[in-house]
């Protein structure tokens, strides 16, 4: 009596016995082994930058809730406090400005902090002021309006005494500060944005009127740190310290595109 075998069996056990013949042949291959070498690398490279785009999904994703802010100044406020959302849509402007008036009111007890939560703030230039802490979020960021009639119209750096790329007035920066003390910019690694992508667009058309502003820019100030943020996109230069004394930057990412991202200068003192 011969013993047999489904057929469903016997073809299983054929395909595989045909599978393992196939693969060392297959990976015998040099060209197969380069191709393969080669999709891995730019698989990787594709997958990091798509990562650090800050656009689309993260192979990385974040797991649970974000760390806790830490207290640095003697009172320390949420945006949200000052009617921030951090939807990426609404208008933050006049939260950050109420906030920044409220924490100029505690310069002689310490100074104190504000903290901006986990979201996207979408905001028009503002202001900070003496012995103040902003403090970004782990994955909170600051994102420039793109209108360019929301950034105020400053003076030509004295520097140059004339605008750097038009005659007169230039464009403020999206965080300024002028004649401070004590001023620390850190965070969890939040972001601010400037979102130049639409300021570089209209200087290669030649559509602008007047120069464009830094991201970042502090002016006759001292004792300035900016340390463990991401600055990104500047429509210009990204930070601008103008005539300041004891400015210390530390662990700070700069991002911009290589190509068409014109003066996006990292750190410009």
């Amino acid at each position: 009596m011969v013993d047999t075998l489904p057929v469903g069996r016997f073809q299983l056990q054929q395909q595989r016995l045909e599978l393992k013949r196939w693969i060392p042949a297959f990976l015998s291959s040099h060209k197969t082994l380069f191709v393969l070498l080669w999709i891995a690398a730019f698989g990787s490279v594709f997958f990091w930058q798509w990562n650090i785009g800050g656009s689309g999904f993260s192979i990385f994703a974040k797991v649970g809730p974000g760390r806790p802010m830490p207290k640095m100044r003697p009172f320390a406020f949420n945006l949200t406090d000052f009617g921030g959302v951090g939807d990426g849509v609404a208008d933050e402007t006049a939260a950050f400005e109420r906030a920044i008036l409220a924490i100029s009111k505690f310069g002689k007890r310490g100074g104190a902090q504000l903290n901006v939560p986990p979201g996207k703030w979408l905001t028009a230039p503002f202001n900070l002021t003496s012995h103040m802490t902003l403090f970004l979020a782990e994955d909170a960021e600051i994102l420039g309006i793109q209108d360019e009639k929301r950034w105020a119209l400053m003076p030509p750096l004295p520097s140059y005494g004339y605008g750097r790329e038009h005659n007169g007035s230039r464009y403020g920066s999206l965080i300024h500060g002028q004649n401070l003390r004590d001023v620390v910019i850190t965070g969890h690694n939040g972001t601010i944005n400037g979102q130049g992508q639409s300021w570089w667009k209209k200087y290669r058309q030649k559509l602008l009127n007047h120069s464009r502003g830094p991201l970042v820019q502090i002016m006759w100030s001292s004792d300035i740190v900016i340390s463990d943020i991401t600055l990104r996109d500047s429509p210009f230069w990204t930070f601008h310290p103008y005539d300041c004394k004891n400015v210390t930057v530390r662990n700070v990412t700069i991002l911009a595109p290589i190509f068409e991202a014109p003066n996006t200068d990292g750190i410009d003192p």
